[in-house]
């Protein structure tokens, strides 16, 4: 390319724009990278253009991308040690421009013994990367003169457009590795839920992260506790189709291309003993410069490994295993990320470990002592029963405050409004008259009065009104009849039980789901009722539980029509021949499936996805029909043909049950009910 851009203020702009759109093109680092080299490389005729990162920790660096105009130069992409830069190490360690452009003093500098001395021009860049990495636009020519100022202004502005593509890139890969980690952890914690056999959970789990980290062998050693339950397995159950190679506390996952290692595998090793005494986490590049292994050791000589990262799965209390994460094809400086990730799986599989002992000891406990295991069950149904206790009211509480408030502010104001309406419309009676007066005695008016008539159009005004008028009347009983409704279902000054019309509670529940019966057609049957009594709100909220269970049923299936069956009768109950109202609410839904009816008034038992149910609306409904009315609840369905709650309650109530009872029988309704669920 020729050179007139370095003159040119617009074409060294537009270039600029050009070369930051590409390199902005992608939010992979090493495209982003590899653009950059190329478009340099391509702009200023360079014979060589690299890009390194420069590790002042470990003293290296690792060059990732390159551009190579002459052919006969090999590759240079891998890691170095940063003396093999010469004289410039120090400088790119500082983060220095290397080159020191424009003065024939530039070649002060010498050749770098690893970029070769054929080409006498050279210009280091450096790049600042997010969390203050460094890396370097390497760029090389053949002899032609100093660096212009210019080109080095260029190179830079490049550089500080590079620096925000680079961090993009990086934020992007640290989210992308980000998922990753919590997917495979999620994937743990998925498998650690369904199952506490901790050789499932283990041997899947090394698997995972031995492809996410492309590593050749993957191995977790169970460290023995004294006093904890052996979880082990024996060797005669291995089988063929098993993935995993496994040996009593020792579990591998390895590369194809490399041989089982555990049999050899020394459990008393120097890395093994080290991580046991230190607690703390191992990282090898070369295991033969490692002091602790050295280059002849008989293990990992078998095992072709030449870099391991040692990973400890502990919690604050112990130490359960060891995660050794080797690789046998090349030397791998592990980073950060790799590291990170080998710490999640870590952790998690502490916790998992953890869980499994507990699980194997809760198991022991139950075997030695069947009281005990009953006591702690019976403890835990109480919990879990005062929590649905606790939410439901709660939830009922907030409910009513919010339904009552919301009731007494727009109450006064609708009702000002509905009251005013015959005023407003006496006196537009009365203007019409005035207007026609006026008319009668002047039927001539002035021109200007004339036009201001036509202007207005009275007559349309006074049509237009009395449409307003009207309007406005429907509207606000409208909204009176929905607040009418509200305060029928919440009821909240109402909390001791009383004789209520079950049908005005049906009905302002329906009217509360109005928007979700908008595509339902809803039967009403009903029949001769007398006043029930009952707890209203409680009694409400079953029928808006029941009828909420109902419209999501039928919301499943939208191309076939919705159904809702409501049916009340009076009956005789046979055994006690006192009087008892039925209600029955059916739909023509897909039905409850029958394996999971004996299970449908069990607390926080739900078919939802996560978040959409809290499986306590059918329990709430047994424990204020059963428990609080002395009545019954019984679900009756088929698949394919709909489901239908029927509620039998009692006219009057008889004295209610203590307390503690009611909280046992929301916990195991099963034993009253499942005979009644067809």
């Amino acid at each position: 390319m020729s050179d007139n851009w370095l003159h040119s203020p617009q074409e060294q702009s537009a270039l600029l724009r050009r070369i930051v759109d590409r390199i902005r093109g992608s939010l992979e680092l090493k495209v982003v990278l590899q653009t950059a080299v190329d478009e340099i490389a391509a702009l200023l005729n360079l014979q060589r253009c690299y890009f390194f990162w420069c590790f002042e920790d470990t003293q290296r660096v690792q060059v990732v991308c390159e551009q190579l105009l002459d052919d006969g130069r090999s590759p240079l992409l891998g890691y170095y040690a940063l003396a093999d830069f010469g004289l410039w190490a120090e400088a790119i360690a500082r983060g220095q421009l290397v080159g020191q452009p424009g003065t024939p003093e530039s070649r002060s500098w010498g050749a770098s013994p690893l970029l070769g001395e054929s080409l006498a021009d050279y210009l280091l860049v450096p790049v600042r990367g997010q969390d203050s990495s460094l890396g370097y636009l390497v760029c090389l020519r053949e002899s032609s003169g100093c660096w212009l100022p210019g080109e080095v202004a260029f190179l830079q502005a490049i550089a500080q457009q590079l620096e925000i593509a680079i961090q993009h890139a990086q934020l992007y890969e640290q989210v992308h590795k980000q998922a990753q980690r919590e997917r495979i952890v999620n994937q743990i914690t998925s498998q650690t839920r369904q199952s506490f056999d901790l050789e499932t959970i283990l041997t899947q789990a090394i698997g995972q992260l031995r492809q996410a980290l492309a590593v050749d062998r993957c191995i977790v050693h169970l460290v023995e506790l004294e006093g904890e339950p052996d979880l082990s397995v024996n060797d005669d159950d291995s089988t063929a189709q098993d993935p995993a190679f496994r040996r009593k506390h020792l579990y591998e996952s390895c590369h194809p291309d490399f041989p089982a290692s555990v049999e050899d595998f020394d459990t008393h090793g120097p890395i093994t003993q080290w991580v046991v005494q230190h607690r703390r986490r191992v990282v090898i590049a070369n295991v033969d410069q490692d002091e602790r292994i050295g280059p002849d050791n008989e293990e990992y000589c078998k095992a072709q490994i030449r870099s391991s990262l040692v990973v400890p799965v502990q919690t604050r209390e112990a130490l359960y295993a060891i995660l050794y994460l080797n690789q046998c094809s090349r030397v791998r400086f592990w980073s950060m990320n790799d590291q990170k990730l080998a710490q999640a799986v870590a952790d998690q599989l502490a916790v998992s470990i953890q869980q499994a002992y507990l699980y194997a000891q809760i198991r022991q406990q139950a075997a030695e002592s069947a009281a005990q295991a009953a006591h702690l069950k019976a403890t835990l149904q109480e919990l879990r029963a005062t929590q649905a206790q606790l939410i439901q009211s709660e939830k009922m509480s907030g409910l009513g405050r919010m339904v009552a408030g919301l009731a007494h502010e727009v109450n006064n104001p609708i009702t000002f409004i509905y009251g005013n309406v015959p005023y407003i419309d006496a006196y537009l009676q009365d203007l019409v008259q005035l207007v026609k007066g006026y008319r009668e005695a002047c039927p001539n008016p002035p021109l200007a009065l004339r036009a201001l008539e036509e202007e207005v159009d009275v007559d349309f005004l006074v049509r237009d009104s009395q449409q307003i008028l009207t309007s406005i009347r429907i509207g606000a009983e409208r909204i009176r009849q929905i607040i009418l409704s509200l305060r029928n279902f919440s009821r909240l000054d109402e909390s001791h039980r009383k004789l209520v019309n079950v049908h005005e509670g049906l009905e302002s529940t329906l009217c509360i789901l109005r928007d979700r019966l908008e595509r339902v057609e809803v039967v009403r049957q009903y029949g001769e009722l007398p006043r029930v009594e009952c707890y209203p709100k409680q009694l409400n909220q079953v029928f808006m539980n029941l009828l909420m269970n109902a419209i999501e049923a039928l919301e499943t299936q939208p191309g076939r029509s919705g159904q809702i069956d409501l049916r009340t009768e009076l009956v005789m109950s046979p055994e006690s021949h006192r009087a008892l109202i039925r209600i029955a609410i059916a739909d023509n839904g897909p039905g409850i499936p029958p394996d999971i009816q004996p299970k449908i008034f069990d607390p926080f038992f739900t078919t939802k996805e996560i978040g959409q149910g809290t499986g306590l609306g059918l329990a709430i409904c047994y424990q204020t029909v059963v428990t609080q009315h002395r009545g019954s609840l019984t679900i009756q369905s088929l698949p394919g043909q709909g489901t239908e709650a029927i509620i039998e309650l009692p006219v009057r109530l008889v004295q209610a049950i203590a307390p503690r009872q009611m909280e046992a029988q929301i916990c195991c309704p099963d034993a009253a009910v499942s005979a009644q669920i067809s």
